[in-house]
C-alpha cells in the first residue's frame, strides 16, 4: 500500500492503532482482581516474549547485539514500567479524574522537552491541535462542570489522596520522559526498540514489587484469562505501536493522537458498561477528535499538494 510507504503515514496509522488499544485498559482490567503493578506486570512480560519470539523466528536474534543499547533505550523502558504502574496504582487511591489528568499531562511534557533539546518545530497546526485534544481531555474526564453559577473546575485535593495523586503526578512525568526518549535512536528497528522496552519495564515494574509487596493468591482462573489477555492486547499490542509511533512522528505529533484514548474508553463505558455521557463530555470526545485528526490530514494535504507541483513541472 502505498499510503504506508510513508514514515509519517505509518506513525500516523501506529499512534491511532496504538490510542485505541490502550483505550481497552478499563476493559479488560475490570475483569481482573489484582494490584495494579500485578496487571502492568503482564503487558510487559507478553510484549518481551511475543517480540523474542518474533526476533528468533526471523533469525534476527543477532539484531539485539548489533543496535548497541544505549541510556536512552534503557530509561524509556524503565520509565514505561513505572509510569504503567504507577498510574494504576493512582486510580486506585485517588479519583479517575485526577489520575487521566495527570498521565495526560505526560504528551504535554513530552512536547516541551522535544522543542528544547531536539529542536522540534512546533507549527500553528499542531498549536491548535494540542489545545482543542488537551481541551477535550478535561472536558471527557469530567474535570471541567458548566453550572447556573459559571464554568468550574473539577479537579480537587485532599490529605487522603496525596499519594494516589502524587502517583498520578509521578506516571504523567514517566510517560512524557518515555515519549521523548523514544525521539532518540530512531535508527533502531521496531522490534528491536521494543523488546529492550518491554524489559527493561520489567525490570523497572518488579523494583517496585519491593515496596507494593503484591499478592495474586485472590486471582481466580477467569481473573488469569483476563490478565493475559490484557497482556497481548494492551501490552504487545498497544505499546509496540507506540514504540513505532513515537519513532517516525514528532512528539507534539504524537501526543495529539494519544488523547484519542479518552474517547475509546469513552465508547467502551457506553458499549459495555453502559455508562452515559453527558453533553459536555460528548463534547470533549469531539474537539479530540478534531484535533487529533487535523495533523494528519493537513499532513496529507500538503502531501498531494507537493506531488501535483512536482508532477507539473
Amino acid at each position: 500500500m502505498n499510503f504506508l510507504k510513508n514514515a509519517k503515514h505509518v506513525g500516523f496509522a501506529s499512534a491511532f492503532g496504538a490510542a485505541t488499544l490502550m483505550g481497552l485498559v478499563g476493559f479488560f482490567a475490570r475483569n481482573i482482581d489484582a494490584q495494579g503493578d500485578v496487571i502492568a506486570f503482564s503487558r510487559m512480560l507478553f510484549g518481551m516474549i511475543l517480540f523474542f519470539i518474533i526476533l528468533k523466528s526471523l533469525n534476527r536474534i543477532g539484531d539485539l547485539k548489533k543496535y548497541k543499547l544505549s541510556p536512552s533505550m534503557v530509561f524509556s523502558g524503565i520509565f514505561m514500567g513505572v509510569c504503567l504502574s504507577a498510574y494504576v496504582a493512582s486510580t486506585q487511591l485517588t479519583s479517575i479524574a485526577n489520575a487521566v489528568f495527570f498521565i495526560y499531562i505526560g504528551p504535554i511534557i513530552s512536547t516541551v522537552l522535544a522543542i528544547i533539546f531536539l529542536k522540534e518545530p512546533l507549527k500553528p497546526i499542531t498549536i491548535f491541535s494540542i489545545a482543542f485534544v488537551f481541551i477535550g481531555m478535561m472536558f471527557i474526564v469530567g474535570l471541567v462542570h458548566f453550572t447556573p453559577e459559571g464554568i468550574s473546575f473539577g479537579m480537587s485535593f485532599s490529605k487522603d489522596t496525596f499519594i494516589g495523586d502524587m502517583l498520578g503526578l509521578a506516571s504523567g512525568v514517566g510517560y512524557g520522559l518515555f515519549l521523548f526518549l523514544g525521539r532518540y535512536r530512531t535508527e533502531v528497528p521496531g522490534d528491536v526498540r521494543s523488546f529492550w522496552n518491554f524489559l527493561f519495564a520489567l525490570i523497572g515494574i518488579c523494583s517496585l514489587f519491593l515496596f507494593t509487596n503484591p499478592s495474586t493468591s485472590q486471582m481466580t482462573s477467569s481473573d488469569w484469562v483476563w490478565w493475559i489477555g490484557i497482556g497481548l492486547v494492551c501490552g504487545f499490542g498497544a505499546l509496540s505501536l507506540c514504540t513505532i509511533a513515537t519513532k517516525n512522528l514528532l512528539a507534539v505529533e504524537f501526543a495529539c493522537i494519544s488523547y484519542w484514548e479518552c474517547v475509546v474508553a469513552s465508547i467502551i463505558g457506553i458499549l459495555v458498561f453502559t455508562e452515559p455521557l453527558s453533553g459536555v463530555q460528548m463534547v470533549g470526545g469531539l474537539l479530540i477528535i478534531i484535533g487529533g485528526v487535523s495533523e494528519m490530514v493537513v499532513s496529507l494535504l500538503q502531501n498531494t499538494k507537493k506531488k501535483r507541483l512536482a508532477a507539473s513541472l
